[in-house]
């Protein structure tokens, strides 16, 4: 039985039109967008937030969850992927695949297949329950 982050994946890859609706970018070209702004992700099967990341600089962030919760990464390039190392969650495998898809900046989960939308970029600081772990 697939999981449903397969079948996000399979419909990423399989149902998006073939005419340069879904382009794979460089994780210097994501970067390239986000440093110095704050994004919004939403899941792109649920259209849930998943959360909010303000990318400090190429190599750290601070990402809110959903329950406004926060934690500092540390970002890693690593080939085609973008890692992060949360301090809360140091698991060396969380890597995503940057694209633009329709026209938006996405990520594809190497693990899981999880897909989330860059759907809002702000100015702003990324605002924590608490202060952010360090």
């Amino acid at each position: 039985m697939l999981n449903r982050g397969l079948i996000a994946a399979l419909f990423f890859f399989c149902a998006v039109p073939a005419a340069g609706a879904q382009d794979r970018i460089s994780p210097d070209a994501f970067l390239d967008q986000v440093v110095g702004k704050t994004v919004t992700f939403i899941d792109r099967v649920s259209r849930q937030r998943t959360g909010v990341e303000q990318y400090l600089r190429r190599d750290q962030s601070v990402w809110a969850d959903e329950t406004g919760r926060c934690t500092y990464g540390q970002i890693e390039i690593r080939g085609p992927y973008l890692c992060f190392l949360y301090e809360d969650f140091p698991e060396a495998d969380n890597c995503w695949l940057p694209h633009i898809l329709e026209g938006q900046l996405t990520v594809l989960s190497g693990k899981d297949w999880q897909i989330q939308i860059a759907s809002k970029y702000s100015d702003e600081p990324v605002v924590c329950e608490g202060v952010p772990i360090s």
